[in-house]
């Protein structure tokens, strides 16, 4: 029988379904072996069941009727002890019993020759004048047990065979089921996808057969055809979207510019698009050997890579088409597979439009040179101006930390520079690779964009970090060379802070945050207020710039009060704080947590100079991470005496030299 045959049997059949039939076969054998062993424990308990209603019948024979036939014999009634073992004699399971007493015997019933229960008990008198027992004969009962053990087996293969019929209804009628609530489905599942034609626009979908009472509203052969119906919907889908690709790609291979061919393992050509077809008077028909092709145009370059067998690119040939000189360049991919080299699939790009923007290309390469060297004297001047300002500030003795400052400088500055370095570095050498490029005509137009995309983005590169070391060496002079000399005048703290918060409030409303002054009312100071000034609006700068990037309600704090001939200034933040490794940093000119972010690096340490320098006075800085930062100062109030102290040590210090 063949293959479908069957396939439409087991739809109509229920017996021809293999997982029909092996589901029936184990249920079978299951329920059979079930059967056999429930049927042989009731037949072990059927069995001692009989057992012991023969030994009750033997305990009754004994204990009820043993009395009265000694009753009987001791009053010499004989007539009455046979007709009470006849009667006996008709139990269940009491097949003969016999009476022995002295000279008498009495029977009844047919002794059992085989297969026999036995027993025999003793005839007793009580005799109530003397009140002394005397046995005065035996009673004797034989059972026969083949008739119990015919009655079991009988009993055994009866329920055997009504479970057993039993069995094969009811695995036939699981079988019935099964087949209609399972294989048929199944089976309509398996032909509606030998069925399927992702091409047919009219494709059917799939649905199954239901039957009332035996299935479900919806179950898992109908999620599975549902799952099939979407699996065949994509698959159509995608089918239709890889035809229409396949247009797609025809269509673009006849109207591409491009030379697109392919070849066999005989370097034949089995496709080639209709420009390379017109262009070299190819037959649609007939392909050549693209051997013969390339030999007839002068191709020898082309010709070689052929021959090797493999992967080839950046072929440039120059081809006579209609007595115009043009310029192709070929690329290809070597196929293989199990039996060895399978053929070539590669591209022939016209490149003769690139050959014409070579002397622009020249001109520009000039004009990138002539840039290059004036943003490299900018870079020798802008480092000779640095060098002026370093050997200021080494002069000037105005920094507490010089060496710290002389690396801070060469690192910043250094960055920018090295970067315009390279910058001017990839130039040359993106400038070097054009020339060569023109010079052995392997300049594409991919490449070309490429590479004058990376010019423009090394000139971007180049000018943005000339202008970041110029920004930095002006920051650097700024902060190196001598405060703007102010007068000393008296001025009211509380005011002079006050009026400095409100001009901060465009940057501060930024977070937002609003400062909080707190202190004495009317403390006079006789020192540099444009100085103070600074100091505290540099520390407002660097809490906006760095403190409160992840805190929800950011706070600052400047409290002041007056000790003895001093002032004591506390500021302190709520921000994020800084990790007690940095806190030695933080004053060193050009650290900064947001270096190319706008971060200079010069705020607290302009902020320490101008206190120990300008002001005269001592600072402190506490901070923990997640807490804020505080910084502390004790400023001298009448900043004239100290400075006349000073000028009156000088003095006397080198007259003493003297």
């Amino acid at each position: 029988m063949s293959k479908s045959h069957k396939f439409d049997e087991s739809i109509r059949n229920p017996f021809f379904s293999l997982v029909g039939r092996r589901i029936l076969l184990i249920m079978i054998l299951l329920s059979g072996f079930f059967t056999v062993f429930t049927t042989l424990l009731q037949t072990y308990w059927d069995y001692d069941e009989a057992f012991d209603n023969v030994e009750s019948r033997h305990y009754e024979i004994e204990n009820i009727h043993a009395d009265l036939l000694a009753s009987s014999l001791w009053i010499y009634d004989l007539s009455s002890v046979q007709e009470r073992l006849d009667g006996l004699v008709n139990l269940p399971h009491v097949n003969y019993l016999s009476v022995r007493s002295e000279n008498y015997l009495f029977e009844a019933g047919s002794p059992v020759e085989v297969s026999k229960l036995v027993n025999e008990y003793p005839l007793e008198y009580d005799d109530p004048d003397t009140g002394r027992t005397q046995r005065i004969g035996t009673i004797y009962v034989e059972s026969d047990t083949n008739t119990i053990y015919a009655h079991l087996i009988q009993q055994f293969f009866l329920t055997l065979l009504l479970n057993a019929i039993k069995t094969l209804l009811v695995c036939y009628l699981i079988l019935l089921v099964f087949h209609h609530t399972v294989s048929q489905r199944v089976f309509h599942v398996a032909q509606f996808l030998r069925g399927y034609n992702p091409l047919d626009p009219g494709q059917k979908k799939l649905e199954l057969p239901r039957k009332k009472y035996i299935m479900e509203k919806e179950d898992e052969l109908d999620w599975l055809a549902a799952e099939t119906n979407k699996i065949t919907d994509n698959m159509s889908t995608l089918y239709r979207n890889i035809m229409l690709e396949r247009e797609r790609l025809s269509d673009f291979t006849h109207v591409s510019s491009d030379w697109l061919w392919e070849t066999d393992a005989d370097l034949k050509l089995t496709f080639c698009s209709d420009p390379m077809r017109h262009a070299l008077g190819i037959d649609a028909k007939h392909f050549p050997y693209l051997h013969d092709v390339l030999t007839t145009i002068g191709c020898n370059q082309f010709i070689g890579n052929l021959q090797r067998q493999q992967d080839f690119a950046m072929c440039e040939e120059i081809i006579q088409i209609d007595e115009d000189t043009r310029y192709f360049v070929f690329q290809a991919l070597a196929h293989y597979g199990v039996d060895g080299f399978r053929g070539f699939r590669g591209t022939g790009i016209d490149i003769t439009e690139l050959k014409k923007t070579q002397f622009e290309l020249e001109t520009l390469n000039q004009n990138l040179e002539v840039t290059v060297d004036e943003r490299t004297r900018e870079l020798q001047e802008s480092m000779e101006r640095l060098k002026a300002a370093q050997d200021q500030l080494v002069e000037s003795e105005k920094l507490a930390a010089l060496g710290s400052l002389v690396a801070g400088v060469a690192h910043e500055v250094n960055t920018p520079l090295g970067i315009a370095v390279t910058a001017s570095s990839v130039v040359k050498e993106i400038t070097t690779t054009l020339n060569e490029a023109f010079k052995e005509q392997t300049l594409t137009s991919t490449q070309f964009a490429s590479l004058m995309k990376q010019v423009d983005d090394s000139i971007s590169m180049l000018e943005h970090n000339l202008n970041r070391a110029s920004h930095l060496i002006r920051d650097f002079k700024q902060t190196a060379v001598d405060q703007v000399s102010e007068a000393h005048t008296e001025f009211d703290v509380k005011r002079t802070i006050d009026a400095l918060i409100a001009s901060l409030h465009p940057e501060t409303r930024k977070i937002p945050v609003e400062p909080i002054v707190k202190g004495e009312e009317k403390i006079i100071m006789h020192s540099l207020p444009g100085v103070l000034t600074q100091v505290i609006s540099n520390l407002v700068m660097n809490s906006i710039n760095h403190a409160f990037d992840d805190t929800d309600t950011p706070q600052i704090l400047i409290e002041f009060e007056r000790q003895d001939e001093h002032l004591y200034l506390c500021y302190q933040d709520n921000g994020c704080g800084v990790p007690k490794e940095l806190h030695q940093r933080i004053f060193e000119p050009f650290y900064t947590s947001k270096r190319g972010r706008g971060g200079s690096g010069l705020g607290l340490n302009l902020v320490f100079n101008l206190v120990k320098q300008k002001l005269q006075g001592e600072l402190q800085f506490e901070s923990t991470p997640g807490e804020g930062a505080k910084f502390m100062f004790l400023i001298p109030l009448n900043l004239a005496n100290i400075t006349s102290q000073q000028q009156r040590e000088d003095d006397q210090h080198t007259i003493g030299k003297q």
